[in-house]
């Protein structure tokens, strides 16, 4: 059983995770904020379309030289043993016990996620996949977790890796279990009521504006609260530079603060 210190941790993690509304953010969000809960030397997040098919990834520690890699060939390499979408299904089977948590709502039914580990020690060492891909990167332990839509399918797929000897601990897949079960629920919830008058607000304010790309998502996460900071982490900038995304969006925006910004999306 959780304790009451794990629960507060969780508490608290989903506060902070929470206040995002696309689920790339929330997921993207999930895996920064969890290394201040659970050490890992390498972080990924898998995206997948709904037939199952990898189409983006976000990457801590690890290069996109190692995953495309893994995308190209070695997903494929002994009998598709350690392939993201057989584990994304495997996930899927595996997540048939239901729980119902005192800490949401009355009645509200949450799919209890088991958290497994890989611990490569004892993985069959004579294989392709361990002697070019695994042992190469010095991965030790692995763990992870899915989360799902409305129609079960796996659509982000975490794996967290440990390039030294320590193992991961009973506490370790207790949290992670918490965690994932209740982002899970709330990913799923994104894709039952997308937030698409938010969304065609922001459209509509920066449709002419001029902004880049870059500048359109920085509007996009500032109107919904994160800070410069947050951001930074989010797509691996310096803070400096996304101040300077701020200051190009606050320009050709006409405001001069993320209230004014937020309030100027208002009038739309």
């Amino acid at each position: 059983m959780p304790t009451q210190v794990q629960w507060s941790k969780v508490n608290e993690f989903l506060a902070q995770v929470g206040a995002l509304d696309d689920p790339m953010s929330l997921a993207v969000n999930t895996l920064l904020q969890l290394r201040k809960l659970v050490l890992f030397d390498q972080g990924r997040i898998y995206f997948m379309d709904a037939d199952g098919k990898v189409f983006d990834e976000y990457l801590i520690g690890v290069s996109k030289k190692t995953t495309k890699a893994y995308h190209g060939y070695y997903h494929e390499v002994d009998g598709d043993r350690y392939s993201v979408t057989k584990r994304a299904k495997e996930k899927e089977r595996g997540m048939r016990e239901r729980a119902v948590d005192e800490t949401l709502p009355k009645g509200r039914e949450v799919l209890f996620q088991r958290i497994y580990v890989v611990d490569w020690s004892k993985e069959p060492h004579s294989t392709r996949f361990y002697r070019e891909y695994i042992a190469p990167q010095g991965l030790k332990h692995s763990t992870g977790f899915a989360l799902h839509d409305t129609e079960g399918r796996t659509r982000a797929l975490f794996c967290l890796d440990r390039t030294h000897d320590i193992a991961y601990t009973r506490d370790d897949t207790v949290m992670l279990g918490l965690i994932a079960t209740h982002v899970d629920n709330m990913f799923r919830k994104l894709y039952v009521q997308v937030p698409a008058v938010r969304g065609d607000q922001i459209a509509m304010l920066t449709g002419t504006s001029g902004l880049t790309e870059r500048e359109r998502q920085v509007c996009t996460l500032l109107v919904r609260g994160m800070s410069p900071k947050a951001i930074a982490e989010m797509f691996g900038l310096s803070v400096r530079t996304v101040y300077k995304h701020v200051q190009n969006v606050h320009a050709k925006l006409g405001v001069s603060s993320q209230l004014e910004l937020v309030a100027k999306l208002s009038e739309q």
